[in-house]
């Protein structure tokens, strides 16, 4: 085969070089998205042009007929296969790529074999289509000398539309691009309008010669706008139409970045985020222009949920979305931002009132676990805020308490959206118990709570506050009973004495003031049961022996003796205790002393003689290794009061502490009620017994916890030293 040097080899072997290198240079860098249509089509286009290129150089290079043909079938395989991959590319490009389907590009298809058919055959029928009659040689140069027939012209027009049509597509694409996609766009467009002028020219007869067709020269200068959108714009990375339909006017800011970190593409919405214009990002690096996207683009940092971002003025808050664009995963990455400040501020609205409630806010699973306790948990019963969390709520629940609770939780668990109100009992953090009011609500099946919510307020003073309500409107009904009762009896006493005085008998005038002395003593007792308190403000550190004195010179002793020097000290109200003692002192006294007909006891006599009255301590048994402490190194946990009278009867000793009961015609029946009122507000016990001697024993049981820290100080106390 001979071969010849024409001036257009150079150029052709030029251009068709250029596209052979695109093919290879995008092979070579989108090796990893060869699956997706339009890099398949794109790599389908430049090895088309490249072979229609390298088929004209040897075409113009031979010089015999049958060796031309034979190139010029070569060139026709590329132009075909470069029609058929710049539509899919076009479609693939704009977004509709549902379009290349066997349906549309299968008749083409189809078309392009039979003329390929039909130019190997041509010298049968070349009415039909190519017809090379011969050879013909112009200023040294052998060229193909060619027409066209009717079917080669009806593929002509074919493939004029299908390209037409493509470059429509890629048109609209660029007029509706913005930014960077905009310059992508057109870039394509000049890169493919190109060759196609090219070719219409050498079609109509208007090139340099009549058989010399230079479309392959126009694919040389293609590459170079197709090179330029490749690498310097991204070229089929991301669809420029899917993201103008989508990206453009959302509201979320979306940033594109590539696999160096630069920023090929954002929406106006990024001007939310600090940035004036889309534009202005584009071809930055990520990091540089948004230091807070540094954690959700680097792959060794596990992409954060949120984001802050900083201004002068404001302070906004952002959901974080990174989306792979590849199969890299360095590769190009959406990354989606939405605004979530409003959102924020208002979970941190109700956080701070959650977060400053008086009342506890705990959150249950379905099974009962802890998962959330507010802080008032701290205050309200001593424990840290998640020392709870992750255990078992029924565990800090009163044991007397726990089935009720616990099986009344359950039921609410199966019903969504059950809400009730309860009152229990829960264990605070020094081992006592609080009483709390509890608004429960069943909020498991709420994706954004998922769990039952428990609202509970401390109510334990209040309770205590409602049952010393009741005990005061009982000690008013009891002081009723009495106005109408009790004193009924020493008037009716006194007026019939005094009908006697009117008489004559004036030494019934007496009996008559010892009514009144009566009924002023009965008045007294009542009003002081009825205001005495079931609680106690005033505690103190106070010495027993100091109050133990005031209280003897308080009441009428007579011939009475009192044996006290205890060294005590204990925590109480010092006027409250010391009213106690009083009436203790009294109960013997008057129960025992002849000359005290109008005692106000409700003990039983003692005999009718002067008693001895003693009070002592009990300590309790508190040892440190072998030693054990001395008692003045011990806590108080009970003092008492006894006489050597005749003593209590045992089945008397749990009634004489009712309001009203008295053994004696001129007994209240209020004195050991008053005691009892005084010992219940310290939160003490007073309790009936017999003494060493026979007589009556009334021990006072202190909780020993409560006076340990008062116990063994040094000092003054109530005036006087802490010996005693």
């Amino acid at each position: 085969m001979a071969w010849q040097f024409t001036p257009y080899v150079t150029p052709t072997a030029v251009s068709a070089t250029l596209s052979f290198a695109l093919f290879a240079y995008i092979v070579t860098i989108r090796r990893r998205k060869l699956d997706l249509l339009v890099v398949r089509s794109f790599v389908l286009l430049t090895l088309s042009i490249a072979v229609w290129g390298f088929g004209d150089v040897l075409q113009l290079s031979a010089t015999t007929l049958a060796a031309k043909r034979a190139f010029l079938a070569v060139q026709y395989v590329g132009a075909a296969g470069g029609t058929l991959g710049l539509l899919a590319f076009a479609l693939a490009y704009t977004d509709n790529d549902r379009w290349v389907n066997r349906w549309t590009v299968g008749p083409l298809v189809a078309e392009a074999f039979v003329v390929l058919a039909l130019l190997l055959t041509s010298p049968r029928h070349h009415q039909l289509y190519v017809v090379a009659v011969d050879t013909q040689t112009v200023a040294g140069v052998v060229q193909l000398e060619r027409s066209l027939g009717p079917a080669a012209r009806a593929h002509v027009v074919v493939s004029y539309l299908v390209i037409l049509a493509s470059i429509s597509l890629l048109v609209r694409s660029a007029v509706r691009s913005e930014s960077l996609f905009r310059a992508q766009s057109l870039a394509v467009v000049v890169g493919v309008t190109l060759p196609f002028l090219t070719n219409v020219v050498w079609f109509l007869g208007r090139g340099p010669q009549n058989n010399v067709d230079l479309t392959v020269v126009g694919f040389g200068l293609a590459v170079f706008p197709l090179w330029y959108a490749v690498s310097r714009h991204d070229l089929l990375r991301i669809s420029p139409v899917a993201r103008d339909t989508v990206i453009e006017d959302m509201q979320d800011a979306v940033v594109v970045v590539d696999d160096t970190d630069r920023i090929v593409d954002a929406n106006p919405a990024v001007a939310t985020l600090g940035t004036p214009a889309a534009a202005e990002v584009v071809g930055k690096d990520v990091t540089n222009a948004f230091p807070f996207l540094e954690p959700a683009v680097s792959p060794a940092v596990q992409t954060p949920d949120e984001v802050t971002v900083e201004s002068d003025d404001v302070t906004k808050h952002f959901d974080v979305n990174v989306q792979s664009l590849s199969n890299d995963e360095r590769g190009t990455r959406l990354v989606l931002l939405r605004d979530v400040t409003e959102r924020r501020r208002v979970e941190e609205r109700y956080q701070r009132l959650i977060e400053n409630s008086s009342d506890m806010i705990t959150v249950l699973d379905a099974d009962g676990t802890i998962k959330y306790d507010s802080p008032a948990i701290e205050s309200l019963l001593g424990y840290d805020q998640d020392e709870w969390v992750g255990r078992a709520g029924r565990e800090r629940l009163h044991p007397d308490e726990r089935d009720r609770i616990v099986a009344e939780f359950r039921d609410g668990v199966d019903n969504p959206g059950y809400e009730t109100r309860v009152e229990y009992r829960i264990r605070h953090a020094d081992g006592s118990y609080r009483v709390f009011e509890t608004f429960a609500s069943n909020l498991v099946h709420d994706p954004v709570v998922d769990g039952v919510v428990l609202n509970s307020r401390d109510v334990t003073d209040r309770n205590r506050r409602e049952r010393e309500l009741e005990r005061t409107n009982e000690r008013l009904d009891e002081f009723a009973s009495v106005v109408s009762h009790d004193l009924r009896n020493p008037l009716t006493v006194g007026n019939g004495y005094l009908e006697m005085a009117r008489d004559g008998d004036l030494d019934a005038l007496d009996e008559v003031a010892s009514a009144h002395d009566r009924m002023e003593r009965i008045i007294d007792d009542a009003l002081a049961l009825a205001r005495e308190g079931d609680s106690v403000d005033g505690v103190t550190t106070v010495s027993l022996d100091a109050v133990v004195e005031d209280a003897w010179d308080s009441v009428a002793t007579e011939a009475s003796t009192l044996e006290a020097s205890t060294g005590a000290i204990i925590q109480a109200d010092r006027s409250r205790l010391q009213r106690l003692l009083e009436n203790l002192f009294r109960n013997s006294v008057e129960h025992g002393s002849p000359c005290s007909r109008s005692a106000s006891g409700n003990a039983p006599g003692h005999g009718g003689r002067d008693v001895a009255v003693t009070v002592d301590v009990e300590y309790g048994d508190e040892a440190d290794g072998d030693d054990v402490h001395a008692p003045e190194d011990r806590p108080v946990v009970a003092f008492a009061v006894s006489d050597d009278g005749d003593g209590i009867p045992p089945a008397e000793r749990d009634s004489i502490f009712d309001s009203g009961v008295t053994s004696r015609e001129d007994g209240t029946g209020f004195g050991l009620a008053i005691v009892e009122t005084i010992a219940n507000a310290h939160d003490w016990a007073v309790r009936a017994t017999e003494s060493d001697t026979g007589g009556a024993r009334f021990v006072v049981d202190i909780d020993a916890d409560r006076n340990r820290d008062a116990y063994g100080e040094g000092g003054d106390v109530d005036g006087q030293h802490a010996d005693g």
